[in-house]
């Protein structure tokens, strides 16, 4: 999943969300990636038979795909928008009774550091979406 190809480490950015909802009611929430909608930038999310999952962005049509593994926690994706691809590494562990869910971004190559951050900037409304879906309607 690196891009690297200097085989330095990049800039990365790391956002997170914690929930009273437990890892596994928020595994399967993130897992169904038409989930994401509620975030508000993804927009007619819908499931290809090969895998991958399409949606609209304010950038335009994007594609992912997840790269889940339950037992250890693991919803990695690849994002694939604007000509860029992102490979996010998201990780989602059991906090007391709730749960802590982290992305962590690696700037994909074709962006500067100034760029990678610009592009990043909305993620936290996308979590605040996420958050009281979450807190709404998963009781």
């Amino acid at each position: 999943m690196q891009n690297a190809k200097d085989g330095k480490p990049r800039k990365i950015i790391i956002k997170s969300l914690t929930s009273e909802r437990s890892f596994g009611e928020v595994f399967d929430f993130f897992e169904n990636v038409k989930n994401m909608e509620s975030g508000g930038a993804l927009k007619s999310i819908t499931k290809g038979a090969d895998g991958w999952w399409e949606c609209d962005t304010p950038a335009g049509k994007a594609k992912i795909k997840t790269l889940p593994n339950r037992e250890s926690g693991i919803l990695d994706h690849i994002f694939v928008g604007g000509g860029i691809e992102w490979n996010v590494f998201v990780r989602i562990v059991p906090n007391q009774e709730g749960s802590t869910t982290t992305w962590t971004f690696i700037k994909p190559d074709g962006l500067t550091d100034d760029q990678f951050e610009e592009q990043l900037k909305n993620f936290d409304i996308e979590i605040v979406g996420w958050k009281n879906t979450l807190a709404s309607t998963h009781n």
